[in-house]
Parts: C-alpha cells; structure tokens; sequence
C-alpha cells in the first residue's frame, strides 16, 4: 500500500500541492460553465431580443465578459506545465549539491508530460545527477536517454522507498530539496513513500503522469 510521506517528504493532505489540483480542477470546470453561461446569454439576446436599448446593450456586454471570463479560466486550467531555461538553471543550481544523485523517471505518454519531463532531465543533467533506467528496464525510450516506465496517472510525484527515508527524504536531503525546488517553479508535485517491495530502493522515482 502506498503511503504518505510522516516526515522530510511533505504530506499531501491539506498541503498547498493538494489544493492546487483541486483549484485546477474547479477554474476548468467554472471556466465552462462562464463560458456556458456567456453564449447563451448572447445568443438569448440575438433570439428572443429580451430587451432593447441601453439596457440590451449592458446585458450583452456583462454576457461578453463571462464569454471572456470562461476561455481565459479554461485556458489558464489547461495550460501546459512547462519549466524554461531560467527555471532549469535554478533547479541546477538548487541540486547541484548532491551530485551523482540516482533517479529515473517514468511518464505519461501525453506529449506535455515527456516535455516536461525532458526539461526535468536537462535540468538535472546539469546538477550532476545520474539517470538510470526503471528497474524493469522497459517503457518510453527517449532518444539518447535511459529507459522511462509509464505513468498511468494523473498528476507529479517524487517517490523513494522506505528504507532510503533518511538518506534522500528528510529535511535537506536530496529528494526533500527536489521537491521544494520544483514547487518553487510553480509545479504541483506530490510526495510519496513507497514501501521497498513495490519500488526499487536505488533511484529516487520521479513520475509525471498526465495533466489533470
């Protein structure tokens, strides 16, 4: 059973990651519902001319704003997660302390998720940590890059195994840092403990499934 990170690894419940999925969530589907309301409010106008004047010419303006108001909620929920080379310097920057550092990565096959994932690995490619493949040696191989196991997920999350805790998990270690950083470029990512029988203890796991 996968459990929640007691300590190092932030839990998930009540936590800023936690309601960040819920608020993307809620701005998709209150973004549709503006959007709903818009149209057809304007088509209402058109139709059934419910008014004439000033007044139609206010109503058709407050159903142009929630028109406006719902593709810009939508388009901000559905936006791709992305990191620039700004923000894969300062994940460098904030990992290169711990070099030679293992992980690997499994990915949602979405083409956002393995672009995200490609920025992840530059960024830390230049931290000095290593890339090894999933245990089970198959899954999406990127060109030139050890093999990533699939993600059928969806969401971000830093797992490492039990008995790993204290050297990667706690308060400063590598993966706690890993997951502050990424945070701290505006990524929703979940910290998880894995019990050693379901995942590899030599690599910190980094799984990037689809956007929700």
């Amino acid at each position: 059973m996968i459990r929640l990170a007691a300590c190092g690894l932030e839990s998930v419940m009540l936590h800023a990651p936690a309601f960040s999925l819920v608020l993307f969530s809620w701005l998709r589907e209150i973004g549709e519902i503006l959007l709903l309301i818009g149209l057809s409010g304007e088509v209402a106008i058109l139709v059934f001319k419910i008014s004439k004047g000033a007044w139609e010419r206010r109503l058709a303006v407050t159903f142009a704003v929630f028109v406006l108001a719902g593709v810009a909620l939508a388009y901000w929920a559905d936006s791709p997660r992305t990191i620039g080379p700004a923000s894969q310097q300062r994940l460098a920057d904030a990992l290169k302390e711990f070099p030679g550092t293992p992980f690997n990565f499994s990915v949602n096959l979405d083409p956002e998720a393995v672009a995200l994932m490609g920025d992840i690995g530059k960024a830390l490619h230049a931290a000095g940590w290593k890339r090894q493949a999933v245990a089970s040696g198959s899954g999406y191989v990127p060109p030139g890059e050890p093999a990533a196991g699939f993600a059928v997920f969806k969401g971000f999350e830093v797992e490492i195994a039990d008995s790993r805790q204290s050297d990667w998990g706690a308060a400063g270690k590598p993966a706690n840092v890993l997951l502050r950083a990424l945070r701290n470029e505006g990524l929703t990512v979940f910290a998880k403990q894995i019990p050693d029988n379901e995942a590899s203890a030599n690599a910190i796991h980094i799984k990037i499934g689809a956007k929700p």
